[in-house]
């Protein structure tokens, strides 16, 4: 087999950039993230398919990635994922079943919408017969899914898999688990973003809910802006570096506190409607994990928690400064590396 034929490209499109990751043999070979113009994707959506096709075709002439399959990470706005308990039945029963198990999410014609699903679990009775499937399942609109192809293919590039985001995080915590014997029971993975932050629980590779909080970077940009009379993309700048002391404006400090007190709240949630629960590990992501100011005041704020960062999960060969950004977009390249 080619080098070629065993290396995926991971695609990760956000509000303020796209996070690209090439897996080879299931390790990372290589990460970039592309700065997007404003407004070019809002809301889980892409505005303009071609112009996000040539900024990504940019992407991937500038970084000299000649990977042409690949796997996309699909928004939280774009798909629902929920967990189903349904009695034991083969495959094709459970094809004809799962659009019925979306009922309460889906208004439209079920047949517009591609679903899939994955084994958490299989309920034994007391003879060792099956009694019931646990399932991950997901769906996602078939029109979102034409969209991305079409695009993805102006931008030289084969759409081969779309995995909804919060999936693509069990790839690096079982990938994880595998090569290491004291690995946590659970997970809680937060992605800081551009324009929120989402705190997602994990019990070992299993999803169990989400939490978003509306404020992000965008926000503390906003905040620095004003305080220091410049562009929001100087004070983006600004807020990564720390220049003349922007971390620590008041305004920025308490926008970091409401920002924490959200996440610890997210945990005692979880903690709250999983009795059995035990979390002792979180996992940050994203733009904000690299603002340090605010990383003091979450692990001020979540003290009894012990607080890492997402390329402790990954098969990387070396970190870099794009290393917390791209966890999406390895955990789906790994999906279509192990398929």
């Amino acid at each position: 087999m080619s080098k070629m034929s065993n290396t995926y490209l991971g695609l990760d499109i956000g509000a303020g950039s796209a996070k690209l990751a090439v897996v080879r043999g299931g390790v990372v070979h290589r990460l970039a993230e592309a700065a997007l113009p404003d407004n070019l994707f809002k809301d889980g959506r892409i505005v303009s398919p071609d112009a996000m096709a040539e900024e990504l075709r940019s992407a991937l002439r500038r970084e000299h990635i000649a990977v042409r399959s690949c796997a996309l990470s699909l928004p939280p706005e774009t798909a629902y994922v929920r967990r189903v308990t349904v009695p034991y039945m083969t495959v094709e029963q459970l094809n004809v079943n799962l659009p019925y198990e979306f009922h309460d999410y889906i208004q439209k014609d079920k047949n517009l919408y591609f679903y899939d699903y994955a084994v958490v679990k299989t309920e034994k009775g007391d003879e060792g017969e099956p009694k019931s499937i646990e399932l991950m399942a997901a769906a996602t609109p078939k029109e979102v899914i034409a969209d991305c192809r079409t695009m993805l293919r102006k931008a030289g590039l084969h759409l081969s898999m779309a995995v909804p985001e919060v999936l693509t995080y069990r790839n690096l915590i079982r990938n994880y688990e595998a090569s290491h014997d004291d690995h946590p029971e659970e997970y809680c993975i937060v992605d800081m973003g551009h324009s929120g932050i989402r705190v997602h629980m994990y019990r070992g590779d299993a999803y169990e809910l989400s939490h978003n909080i509306e404020y992000g970077g965008a926000s503390i940009d906003a905040l620095i802006a004003d305080s220091e009379s410049v562009d929001p993309h100087v004070a983006a700048d600004y807020k990564l570096t720390g220049y003349e002391g922007a971390q620590k404006i008041p305004a920025c400090r308490e926008l970091y506190s409401r920002m924490a007190v959200e996440i610890l709240r997210a945990v005692n949630y979880y903690g709250f409607n999983t009795p059995d629960a035990d979390l002792r590990d979180i996992f940050f992501c994203g733009g904000l994990a690299k603002v340090k100011a605010l990383m003091e005041t979450i692990r001020t704020t979540l003290d009894q928690i012990n607080i890492h960062f997402i390329d402790e999960l990954m098969p990387l060969r070396e970190k870099t400064e794009t290393t917390v950004l791209c966890p999406a977009a390895v955990g789906v390249a790994m999906e279509l590396s192990g398929r």
